[in-house]
C-alpha cells in the first residue's frame, strides 16, 4: 500500500487553491483576462519560486517548501489583483514596486541582523 506523504497532501491542496480559489488578477481586462492570465502565470510561478528559494533550502522539508510556495504565489496574485482594481494605473504599479522593494529590503536587513545576533 502506498503511503500518503504530507508533501503530497500540501502540494495537492496548493494546486487546488491556486486553480480554483485565487482570483484571476487580470479581470479588469474583460474578455482577454483568461488569455492574459495564461501568459502571465508562468512568470508568476517563476517569481514565487525565486522568492521561496531565498528562505528555503531545496529538499530540506518538502511540505514546508510547498506551503511557502503557495504563500508566495498567493501574495503575488493578491498584489496583482489589487493593481487590477486600479486598472494597472501607473501610480498603482509604482506604489506596488516601492512597497515590495521596501518589504524585500526590510527582510534582507532583518536577516543580516539575525546573522549578527546568532
Amino acid at each position: 500500500m502506498k503511503r500518503i506523504s504530507l508533501y503530497g497532501v500540501i502540494a495537492s491542496v496548493s494546486t487546488i487553491v491556486r486553480q480554483f480559489v485565487l482570483p484571476n488578477p487580470f479581470e479588469c481586462f474583460g474578455n482577454k483576462a483568461s488569455l492574459i492570465n495564461w501568459i502571465a502565470e508562468p512568470f508568476i510561478h517563476i517569481v514565487a519560486f525565486l522568492i521561496v528559494r531565498n528562505f528555503y533550502i531545496s529538499g530540506s522539508a518538502p511540505a514546508l517548501g510547498s506551503l511557502l510556495y503557495l504563500l508566495a504565489h498567493s501574495i503575488l496574485v493578491g498584489v496583482l489583483w489589487l493593481l487590477g482594481l486600479a486598472e494597472f494605473a501607473w501610480w498603482s504599479i509604482l506604489l506596488a514596486v516601492i512597497i515590495v522593494a521596501a518589504i524585500g529590503f526590510g527582510i534582507y536587513k532583518l536577516s543580516k541582523l539575525g546573522e549578527e545576533v546568532f
